[in-house]
Parts: C-alpha cells; structure tokens; sequence
C-alpha cells in the first residue's frame, strides 16, 4: 500500500514527488557537484522542497538554503507595501 504526501487540498504520491525532485536538480538545473542552491518554496510545497534539498546534496550540492514564505505575508507587501518595497531585496541575499 502506497502512503501519500498530504498537500493542501490534495494528496500525492510520495515516489512521483522524489522523482520530481530528482528530474528538477539533474535535468532543469543540471546541479553541479560543488554548486550552491538558493530557492524559494511556499510554505505548503515543503514535502517537495525536502526533497529536493536531498537530490541536491546527493548530486553533490556544497549548500542548499531554502526560503520558505507564506501567502498571506506576501499578500500582505502587495496590499500594504510601499511602490520602493518593491525595488528592495535583502543586503544579505
């Protein structure tokens, strides 16, 4: 029996999900041993994120940062936030 990844609204096969976390660090990015790997994920696509910080170290990433964020507080920079809040990004990224 097949145990499924719950996803917000529905459920997903959790060997589908590792495969594609593998297709997109061996295909889409083409991840080189050595390389870094900054991304983005909501909240709600950890399970894939997971797994893709795993096909990223097995494909020899040096580090793999994930920034998660969240719907509502983006919503919230679209609704409540500046025009300049938008020409910004962090010094550190």
């Amino acid at each position: 029996m097949t145990t499924f990844t719950r996803l917000p609204g529905l459920y997903i096969d959790p060997q589908k999900l590792d495969k594609l976390a593998e297709v997109a660090i061996k295909v889409g990015l083409r991840l080189q041993p050595g390389q870094d790997l900054v991304m983005t994920s909501p909240l709600a696509a950890t399970p894939l994120a997971r797994r893709i910080v795993e096909h990223a170290y097995k494909a020899g990433a040096g580090l793999v940062t994930c920034l998660f964020n969240d719907d509502e507080m983006t919503l919230a920079r679209f609704r409540h936030g500046g025009d300049a809040s938008f020409d910004r990004a962090a010094g550190w990224l």
